[in-house]
């Protein structure tokens, strides 16, 4: 019989917990932003949430940061900071809320980053997808993990 093997470090014990946790957020899409420029970790990070007001507010309307009940919901993770900037991204939302993102997503993206590109793909396995945004993920690299304003508001209550 094989044995299950344990993570052995402590790096490796968060990356098993944030693909766990991942996993049980159950998302609907993953979604790779690309930048195709150099970039700051900062700027990355605004620019997704910047992307994620333009998203909400097509999908609910002017009054979105009242509705934070209605609004999507994301877990992303900052890859290659160093040379290849890139956001990985696993999106849940509504049934369609997923369609209209498909149709608008990219419009949005290139209007605001010029030259950037959206990968947008249907998640099958919830599991796979986690373990692979978090391949760089370690207690040291945590500032890479990033939710949306209104969880991280509403998850301190």
């Amino acid at each position: 019989m094989a044995q299950a093997t344990l993570p052995a470090t402590t790096g490796e014990k968060y990356r098993v917990e944030c693909v766990r946790w991942m996993t049980d957020f159950n998302p609907d899409l993953f979604v790779t932003f690309v930048f195709n420029r150099g970039i700051g970790m900062d700027e990355a990070q605004v620019a997704l949430e910047k992307f994620h007001g333009h998203l909400d507010r097509k999908l609910i309307g002017r009054a979105f940061l009242r509705r934070p009940e209605k609004r999507t919901n994301y877990i992303a993770t900052i890859e290659k900071p160093d040379t290849n900037i890139h956001i990985h991204a696993l999106f849940k939302m509504t049934g369609i809320q997923k369609l209209r993102f498909c149709l608008i997503a990219d419009g949005i993206w290139e209007s605001m980053v010029k030259g950037g590109n959206l990968d947008i793909q249907a998640v099958h396995n919830a599991e796979g997808v986690a373990d692979y945004i978090t391949k760089e993920l370690r207690p040291q690299t945590s500032d890479r993990l990033l939710l949306p304003r209104h969880r991280e508001v509403s998850s301190s209550r």
